[in-house]
């Protein structure tokens, strides 16, 4: 790698030689995890930060305070938090005030976040149980057992034999090290929680559109003439979030639409509170769209030049009959038609799902329908509407995007 100087003349990096040296070195049992995950990894990460890796020791907060901006991991909102460092400890925190997420405000969530990173029971150092007892040993003694032991493991099983276990909290450049690391290991058993988590949006969403992430943005929201939500409690669940939806109720008058099967704190802000049994996503969407097409309150151009498969869609809808909706659903055809009413009248309007609409057997059905909504009703493609779809960590899609997810 050439690097440009102040001078203007071009030397080549010094880390040429350490990477020399690693290919040379044999590298045996006792020494795979300190010479591929540490070395290895952390040879990466030297690319990353320019060579300013130290050996890291803990730690007491004293002596002057700096101010680092970085990200509540708490949810996928990414509100900003501007965190107070003292000699490398993190020991106290402020919101983002110029953040366009949060908003200057913090839930009861991310205001804890620092205990991430500075708490009272948080581990400093490796331990050990031995005979019942926690004791501490060194970062050499932890590295050559946990190395022996996997090795042992894969020696006798085979490198799919371990799971590698990540996390969508992590950043793109620790999600990136992790992927490379299993890789360096011989397997691609990796997965972090949206497995279970917004998997079958990902493959609803990608399947309807082309590829599976929320189409607009939270502060998007501000732009909704209606805000449908279904599968979603973001007022215990995404706080913050919550506080963009009323925003777009009190600048437009947005009507907010709260489908779940029980009455949450979110439904307390509802302008119309939809109940419906558990599992029946889809009837209740087919339901709404039988009054849109029924009334031709459909966007007939959009569907024209932006959509196939439509009329498809058109003829099971039909089948979907407000007696036979109410049935299933347990929800009464006058309130759909009503909800079909309020949202044909109030556009762009948004829909908004989380992890209600997606844990669940037919998960990526109701995803597909709930897109199929925004399809028939021209909202996608345009500010205010799209599929803002509140994921559960803040990096779920990076993490996804570099490979943890495979």
């Amino acid at each position: 790698m050439l690097r440009k100087k102040t001078n203007g003349i071009a030397r080549r990096s010094q880390r040429t030689g350490i990477l020399n040296q690693v290919a040379e070195t044999y590298v045996d049992r006792r020494t795979f995890l300190r010479n591929s995950g540490l070395a290895i990894g952390g040879l990466t990460a030297i690319a990353a930060t320019g060579g300013s890796v130290t050996k890291a020791e803990a730690a007491t907060g004293t002596g002057a305070v700096e101010l680092r901006k970085s990200v509540c991991t708490h949810c996928s909102v990414g509100c900003s938090v501007i965190a107070e460092v003292q000699n490398g400890v993190w020991t106290g925190q402020e919101p983002g005030w110029d953040s366009p997420f949060n908003l200057g405000a913090h839930c009861a969530k991310g205001a804890a976040v620092r205990e991430h990173a500075n708490g009272e029971r948080r581990l400093k150092y490796p331990m050990k149980k031995e005979n019942g007892e926690w004791v501490r040993i060194s970062w050499e003694q932890a590295i050559d057992e946990i190395g022996d032991g996997m090795m042992k493991i894969r020696d006798e099983s085979g490198p799919d034999s371990v799971y590698w276990l990540g996390s969508a909290k992590y950043n793109n450049e620790q999600a990136y090290l992790f992927r490379k690391f299993a890789a360096y290991w011989g397997t691609n058993n990796v997965d972090h929680q949206a497995r279970i988590c917004h998997s079958t949006t990902v493959a609803g969403v990608a399947n309807t559109w082309g590829y599976g992430a929320m189409t607009n943005s939270y502060n998007d929201i501000h732009n909704s003439r209606a805000i449908f939500l279904i599968g979603g409690n973001p007022a215990e669940a995404h706080p913050v979030s919550l506080l963009h939806v009323l925003r777009a109720k009190e600048q437009n008058n947005a009507p907010l639409i709260v489908c779940d099967p029980r009455f949450t704190r979110t439904a307390a802000h509802a302008d119309e509170y939809v109940r419906f049994r558990p599992g029946t996503d889809v009837a209740l969407v087919w339901g709404i769209l039988w009054h849109i097409f029924e009334n031709g309150w459909e966007d007939k151009e959009f569907i024209r030049t932006r959509v196939w498969g439509m009329d498809q869609i058109r003829e099971e809808v039909a089948k979907w009959t407000p007696e036979e909706v109410e049935r299933v659903t347990g929800t009464p055809g006058s309130q759909l038609r009503r909800v079909a009413f309020t949202m044909a009248n109030n556009r762009p309007g948004t829909v908004i799902w989380c992890m209600g609409g997606t844990q669940h057997t037919n998960g990526n059905n109701n995803t597909r329908a709930y897109c199929v909504l925004q399809l028939a009703l021209g909202n996608m493609g345009t500010t205010g509407g799209g599929t803002n779809i509140f994921r559960g960590h803040d990096n779920v899609q990076g993490a996804t995007d570099l490979g943890v997810l495979s």
